[in-house]
């Protein structure tokens, strides 16, 4: 296996990393101490701040990926390499999917591991609560020259330092897991964020001072609390109600702050609330181009809704988007989303006629290439059976210039095209699907699935040719990073008794895949603390 779960006693684990330097010689390392192992704080200031927090979900998963990037380019230089990650208690959803990623991008025949490092629990003396309090704000790690400051400033003595905390790589952290209450207050919290490059939104709400407050949101701060309960609006609820009580953050910026982080939350919205949003954004004075991303977000929210009378707002949002003068990439996307609701309402008429009206919003306007994939694939869906879908599927894949445009149109275009007879044209999809692919270095789990997709769909066209079928096999499998040795053996199965030149590497990649699953298996059951 090349998954390994340490359980160490704490004081043990900077031994047991300094170990894992030697044995591997190049160590790629995280500590997650209570924030997401991944996400890279930095100090940038968000040019627009509704834009930030609603597309705080958006920013996370690109922040993801970035990180995943870096390490498989790191992997990919080969030799003997570890990606070690350490972790204080429970692991957290981030912290498996994190170690899973990296996992799936060690490379074969190379000594390369993941090794997670958990901590043993041991009892730390209540009278350092200040200290694990503090770090606890700080998202469980500091730098040693902050943490020195503290130090100063409480007057801490250093042994009892040394009993409560740790150190690695130049950063201050818990000696132990810490599961009882500590003393969290807001005068703690304000001296954690005025020291922090990049502190959490969580401790900025429990600030007094509004400039402060509003001085730690970053566009990475805001990504981090997305998807973590109420973080964000909690955060912006604060900051605006201080800034009606002080006059240094000005009152439509919070107001502004504040809707956002309603609707980034996701929760389900009704009609009649989004309405609510929308009047309390125009009384409250907020920026035309700010109402109208509210809108649009709440149109979006609304037509994914399963209740068709919930759906039915969704068009009242767009349309009031559409009326705030926003750019026309924008109006062509509120016409997406309204075809969206109306088609959920089974009025195919209706949400091809929107479709229709967002192309010809775009028409003669220089747009990027994903959105107008998506605009003629979407309407290529709506139009299935009839000759023009062929003809916009086609119109989409010329305009597609990355993998992750490629997916979105190749799938559904190789279909039409096998279904047409047309094979030569479906397999020049599939080859130039691959291509892109094979370039992009890394990809997204839908790239993934849109590639294995077209590549079977070309070797259940080929059944009759075996030759053909496994070469189409082998192409889908070797591209799968998952591991999913129950595919490659029904894929055995289907090709039945064949030369040992085609069945070979269908074998070896068999193997393959049965380690990636065995260690992705073992990593969901001891994370969770299965085993």
């Amino acid at each position: 296996m090349s998954v390994t779960v340490l359980s160490v006693e704490s004081a043990r684990t900077p031994d047991v990393l300094n170990d894992l330097r030697e044995r591997y010689g190049q160590v790629r390392y995280y500590l997650s101490a209570g924030r997401a192992v991944w996400l890279r704080g930095t100090a940038e200031w968000p040019v627009d701040l509704t834009t930030a927090i609603l597309r705080c979900h958006d920013e996370r998963e690109a922040r993801l990926r970035a990180e995943v990037r870096a390490v498989r380019e790191w992997l990919a230089e080969g030799g003997s390499r570890a990606v070690v990650v350490e972790l204080f208690g429970a692991p957290t959803h981030d912290d498996v999917r994190f170690v899973q990623e990296c996992r799936m991008r060690l490379v074969r025949g190379e000594a390369q591991s993941v090794t997670v490092l958990r901590h043993i629990p041991a009892e730390l003396p209540e009278v350092g609560d200040e200290i694990l309090a503090m770090l606890r704000l700080a998202g469980g790690a500091v730098s040693e020259a902050e943490f020195r400051r503290w130090q100063s400033e409480h007057d801490w003595g250093d042994e009892l330092v040394h009993t409560v905390t740790s150190t690695r790589d130049g950063l201050r952290t818990f000696a132990s897991p810490v599961t009882r209450p500590l003393p969290i207050t807001p005068e703690l919290a304000a001296e954690v964020v005025a020291g922090s490059h990049a502190p959490l939104l969580e401790t900025a709400a429990l600030v007094q001072d509004p400039g402060l407050t509003l001085q730690a949101f970053t566009t990475g701060a805001a990504a981090e609390a997305a998807g973590q309960g109420r973080v964000l609006s909690r955060y912006a609820g604060n900051l605006y109600r201080r800034a009606l009580r002080s006059t240094e953050v000005s009152h439509a910026t919070a107001a502004t702050a504040y809707l956002a982080a309603l609707v980034a939350d996701r929760r389900r919205v009704s009609g009649p609330l989004a309405d609510l949003l929308l009047k309390h954004a125009e009384r409250w004075d907020v920026e035309p181009s700010a109402r109208a991303m509210l809108a649009f977000s709440l149109g979006q929210l609304l037509a994914k809704d399963p209740d068709a009378e919930v759906r039915s707002s969704a068009a009242r949002c767009f349309a009031r988007a559409r009326e705030l003068d926003v750019p026309v990439t924008q109006v062509a996307a509120s016409f997406n989303g309204a075809a969206l609701a109306l088609y959920r309402d089974r009025d195919l008429d209706g949400a091809v006629t929107s479709m229709r009206a967002a192309l010809a919003a775009l028409e003669g306007q220089k747009i990027a290439a994903d959105q107008q994939v998506q605009l003629l694939t979407n309407l290529a869906k709506l139009r299935r059976g009839t000759p023009e879908a062929t003809s916009l599927y086609r119109r989409a894949w010329a305009a597609a210039d990355d993998v992750a445009t490629a997916t979105y149109v190749a799938s559904d275009l190789v279909r039409v095209l096998l279904d047409a007879g047309e094979e030569r044209e479906a397999e020049a999809v599939a080859t130039r699907l691959l291509d892109l692919y094979d370039q992009a270095g890394d990809t997204s789990q839908a790239s993934e699935k849109a590639v294995s997709a077209v590549c079977f769909r070309l070797a259940d066209n080929a059944s009759g040719e075996p030759k053909e079928a496994a070469r189409w096999y082998l192409a889908a499998v070797s591209r799968m990073r998952r591991g999913a040795p129950e595919v490659v053996d029904a894929i055995l199965r289907n090709l039945g008794d064949q030369p040992s030149a085609l069945i070979e590497p269908l074998e070896q990649e068999r193997i393959a895949h049965a380690l990636v699953a065995e260690d992705l298996l073992a990593l969901r059951c001891l994370l969770a603390g299965a085993a």
